[in-house]
């Protein structure tokens, strides 16, 4: 199978990633299923191999906030097992999911033998909090129409697939959950999907999001022109 480039599968050499997959058990979920709960200490991480999930954190004033999504290659609850402390947000399956669910300490043993592996982890984690740093000069800086159209880029980026009308987002997420994402609220995505929509940008299927000109929304985006 081919793994996304950005994914922890698709960091690793076959050997290492076969070897990755031959850890624990198999599980299998339906779609809008909660598969992790923030506060818990259950011990063990997923590795997704088929589906999309959401992550999302519980905050103080009562608002669930989606923070990303992950899908096929990718390790969740990694965290966890390698702070030993209670998982840091919620997992809610997008559509149905194929996992394999491991073991704290088979994980935490199995990145003490292999370092390559070890490194990808550490270089996974560095990107995401990269992208977490990115996202919150995002927020001073950019006007919230442009943080929506960036999550849209970001989305399209590691789940997209291009077919011959345009590039589709791949995974199901409401106009409310992008604009959890974007730090805005529901008025401004809607704003934003017209203008883009009036602009020849993006267009809309029953419950798909179709990119119609990438280069353009990269534009939106104020970001240098190019695919992703």
């Amino acid at each position: 199978m081919c793994w996304p480039p950005a994914s922890l599968l698709g960091r690793l050499r076959r050997p290492d990633a076969e070897a990755l997959l031959g850890l624990g058990r198999p599980v299998t979920f339906p779609a809008q299923l909660r598969v992790m709960r923030q506060g818990d200490a259950v011990p063990h991480s997923l590795l997704v191999i088929q589906g999309v999930v959401k992550v999302v954190v519980d905050t103080e004033r009562g608002r669930d906030v989606v923070v990303a999504v992950r899908g096929p290659g990718d390790l969740l609850g990694e965290m966890s097992t390698l702070e030993h402390r209670p998982r840091s947000a919620h997992v809610l399956t997008c559509s149905p999911v194929q996992a394999r669910a491991i073991h704290s300490t088979d994980l935490a043993q199995f990145l003490a033998r292999n370092a390559e592996v070890c490194l990808a982890v550490a270089r996974m984690l560095s990107e995401r909090l990269r992208s977490a740093d990115r996202k919150g000069i995002d927020f001073v800086v950019c006007p919230a129409p442009v943080r929506v159209v960036r999550v849209l880029l970001d989305v399209v980026q590691q789940h997209g697939s291009c077919t011959s009308a345009g590039w589709e987002i791949g995974i199901p997420l409401s106009q409310a959950e992008i604009a959890s994402m974007a730090g805005t609220g529901l008025s401004t995505v809607e704003k934003a999907f017209r203008r883009l929509e009036s602009a020849g940008v993006l267009g809309r299927r029953y419950r798909r999001v179709l990119i119609v000109d990438l280069p353009g929304l990269r534009r939106f985006g104020e970001l240098p022109g190019g695919i992703p």
